[in-house]
């Protein structure tokens, strides 16, 4: 039987989620709530699904098991509030919200109800992010004693001078949450729990919204780990390191491309080799030229979702992680 599914969304939510939840077979979405578009209007062409212009109307009209939420963190509580009441599954985006307490509203919420919950936290799902995670756990370069974490490129509302949420903190945006947010969910993902951290937030007058644009943060986890990480949104050289140093051995994840999920290198050094790792493990997806890169990692997520919403199968990341992510946040903006 198939899970019927319904998203919100005319930015990411159109060519990002329609596409991946499209893709997989247990799946069938039916509509879409967004702007008014040519763009749009193609998509609900291209996928055969009816357009909704309230969100409230089309979940109130269409029967559906799930929705997949991609809007301004700032509305998307009310909206994923509203489907966990009317006992809808819930795909939510990053970050949950934009404080503690919605989060946690949410959380508990997805709790009572028994539904499935799941957020975007899409890098995890990179082969090569998950080929890392098994060569951590096997211990193959020790005990990790420290992490440094380089991720800088020029995003595109700096880029084109646009004023939008995603600059601006009160509706979620600011490098810390629209970012750091991915950060904070991988690096417990490999190290498990972060317990304290030091943050230190800097803006560039091309933020129009003043939102925070350099993050530089010092870690401690609870196994003793120690982390450096370095955010910049506002450099035109684009990489995304992640060194792992171990006490017999070192694990470098890196992309020095243009692209969010693709072209990662995995190099494993120790003292008796050096050696570039090939994933066992690829996607399921294939993307074409008109897709955003990100639908295959995010195929792999909606597999997951779709799967506890069929069989009762729980996965993460899920809202707990979101309430966790929200949390570190809030820690480090204060």
């Amino acid at each position: 039987m198939s899970t019927t599914v319904a998203i919100i969304g005319s930015g990411f939510g159109m060519y990002g989620l329609l596409p991946a939840f499209s893709s997989v077979k247990s799946c069938v979405v039916v509509s879409i709530c967004g702007k008014n578009s040519p763009r749009m209007e193609m998509y609900c062409k291209k996928f055969g699904i009816k357009r909704y212009t309230d969100w409230k109307k089309m979940l109130q009209e269409e029967d559906i098991d799930a929705v997949a939420i991609a809007v301004i963190p700032k509305y998307q509580y009310e909206i994923a509030k509203y489907a966990l009441e009317n006992n809808i599954a819930v795909f939510a985006e990053k970050p949950m919200t934009i404080d503690v307490e919605t989060s946690l509203k949410l959380s508990e919420l997805a709790k009572e109800k028994k539904l499935p919950n799941m957020m975007d936290f899409i890098f995890p799902e990179i082969p090569e992010w998950q080929e890392a995670k098994k060569i951590i756990q096997n211990d193959s370069i020790g005990k990790i004693t420290n992490i440094d974490v380089k991720w800088q490129f020029l995003s595109y509302d700096l880029k084109n001078s646009i004023q939008s949420w995603k600059t601006d903190t009160e509706k979620g945006g600011g490098a810390l949450s629209f970012y750091f947010s991915h950060v904070f969910y991988y690096l417990e993902y490999f190290l498990g729990k972060i317990k304290n951290l030091e943050c230190n937030l800097q803006k560039s007058e091309k933020s129009l919204n003043n939102g925070e644009t350099t993050i530089d943060m010092k870690l401690v986890f609870d196994n003793g780990c120690l982390g450096n990480v370095s955010l910049n949104i506002n450099d035109n050289h684009q990489i995304h390191s992640i060194k792992f140093n171990g006490t017999s051995g070192k694990l470098i994840l890196e992309n020095n491309s243009d692209q969010i999920v693709d072209n990662f290198d995995l190099n494993l050094v120790t003292n008796e080799k050096e050696e570039k790792i090939r994933p066992n493990l690829s996607y399921n997806y294939e993307c074409d030229d008109s897709d955003d890169p990100r639908v295959k990692a995010i195929v792999s997520l909606v597999e997951k979702f779709i799967r506890w919403c069929a069989n009762d199968v729980p996965s993460r990341p899920n809202f707990q992680d979101g309430l966790r992510v929200q949390q570190l946040i809030e820690s480090a903006r204060n």
